[in-house]
């Protein structure tokens, strides 16, 4: 039985939980490095699928917001945990911002996979230490190629686009970048081609993934643009769970077909 999970934003966990069959649900769990959120267990065929809260959320609001994630190790909990139950595959969806106004909105059917990442402003370190199988691999390598030729397929094969080959730019949260520092990223990444979007998340998650061998990619959904790019925009949380919960329906569509290529 080949074992997969995938990382959600706030609420999609329940969402997506439909799709499966024998889902049992699994209450807090402590690790060595700290407590893993309230998740998902459930079955697609002869696939086992873990459905992972990144956040969890109450009232409106993320039970542990990007920061706390760092301050409480979440990061590393959820990845000992998938490491853990066997996982050999790890899908990651994420809400981003962008830094070119080329990159439609999610809210338009369209989804980057990105392949390159890099770190911007406070970014936090992350590592298993000497529990990793690899301790210093390459920023270059947490996104798995053959994973990514399948979101591509799975989103292109919903009607929706996939914007290949993308940069993704890691800042650290809880708050948006600046307009100074969104000018300082994109004078930084002027010469790249192909798309460039911010987030809170991912990186950490990529690079704990490729510590202890477990083939990870993303699935980005751009949410904003980013401070300072289209006058007078404001960079919001309630604008990001409107243009989500648009999207929402586009990523139950592709999470069932990455399951059917199982």
């Amino acid at each position: 039985m080949e074992k997969i999970a995938f990382i959600c934003g706030s609420g999609l966990s329940d969402a997506l939980d439909f799709l499966l069959t024998g889902v049992i649900s699994h209450s807090t769990v402590e690790t060595p490095y700290g407590l893993v959120l309230p998740h998902k267990i459930g079955n697609y065929g002869d696939t086992q699928v873990v459905l992972l809260p990144r956040h969890g959320e109450q009232d409106g609001k993320p039970v542990r917001s990007p920061a706390e994630l760092v301050r409480e190790r979440g990061y590393e909990a959820n990845i000992w945990r998938l490491h853990n139950l066997g996982i050999e595959h790890v899908y990651a969806f994420s809400a981003v911002g962008a830094l070119d106004l080329d990159i439609p909105l999610a809210s338009e059917h369209t989804f980057l996979v990105p392949d390159r990442a890099m770190r911007g402003f406070a970014a936090s370190q992350h590592s298993f230490g000497s529990e990793a199988k690899i301790v210093h691999m390459g920023l270059d390598g947490i996104f798995d190629r053959n994973l990514q030729t399948r979101v591509v397929r799975a989103i292109q094969e919903t009607g929706c686009t996939a914007l290949e080959n993308g940069l993704y730019i890691y800042n650290g949260g809880d708050v948006f970048e600046s307009t100074d520092e969104v000018a300082t990223l994109k004078e930084m990444t002027r010469n790249r081609k192909s798309p460039k979007v911010l987030g809170m998340t991912i990186v950490p998650e990529g690079i704990l993934c490729a510590q202890m061998e477990m083939p990870f990619v993303a699935i980005c959904s751009n949410v904003n643009y980013a401070s300072g790019l289209v006058s007078g925009a404001v960079v919001d949380h309630q604008e990001t769970r409107r243009i989500m919960a648009i999207a929402r329906g586009d990523i139950v569509r592709i999470t069932q077909k990455i399951l059917e290529s199982y």
